[in-house]
């Protein structure tokens, strides 16, 4: 086989394992992992399911899978506006930019820590969504706890406000799933927590005195 023929089956397999992987976590964000079969993964991501078997190895596998990479992306995201050389209020600001945005894009996070959080975790791909979800978060309490320490908002409670955010987001960002007349569009869900968060934010600033 040539290097160019091999670089196509590569392209090829890639590809296919990237389609196979977005029609997963799309499935995951609208039915419990119980309710998917391979067969429904497969129709649509337009490949046929032995492809998936071949990638993925079983269900589970591709199961695992899409958590692993959703995880990934969170990790990258916030991490990258925690080391953001910004002042700390901009870096305060921009992890909660960067949460939302996750959410919104990959929908199913929202499905993982609403499904752990009712039931609690009961496999470990399960237990490794909250161990990663409760790191960040506590990476998100650092932030504050330096917008604190630098004056640039007023005095709170670092711990309390990061569950509080967390919290919020999560909520807010359950509502673009919802299938009745609480249904809030992805794009509704961004303009509420920017508005919430501008208001927030007026809140916690500290004024510089008067001269």
């Amino acid at each position: 086989m040539s290097a160019e023929a091999a670089a196509r089956g590569s392209r090829r397999r890639e590809r296919t394992r990237a389609l196979a992987l977005d029609a997963a976590e799309l499935l995951l964000s609208q039915r419990a992992a119980e309710e998917i079969r391979i067969e429904d993964v497969a129709a649509r991501a337009g490949v046929s399911p032995a492809s998936i078997y071949v990638h993925f190895g079983t269900k589970d596998g591709l199961l695992a899978a899409v958590t692993e990479r959703v995880l990934s992306l969170a990790t990258d995201a916030l991490r990258t506006a925690y080391a953001a050389d910004v002042p700390p209020l901009d870096r305060f600001a921009g992890v909660g930019a960067a949460y939302l945005r996750l959410l919104l894009d990959h929908p199913v996070v929202v499905k993982y820590l609403t499904v752990t959080g009712e039931r609690g975790p009961r496999t470990p791909v399960e237990h490794d969504v909250v161990e990663r979800f409760s790191e960040l978060r506590r990476e998100f309490e650092s932030s504050i706890r330096d917008a604190v320490a630098s004056g640039a908002i007023r005095p709170v409670d670092p711990e309390l406000l990061s569950y509080f955010l967390f919290g919020s987001w999560n909520g807010v960002a359950a509502l673009a799933l919802r299938r009745d007349g609480l249904e809030l569009p992805p794009e509704r869900v961004e303009l509420a927590v920017i508005e919430a968060g501008l208001t927030l934010l007026e809140g916690l600033i500290v004024e510089s005195p008067a001269t």
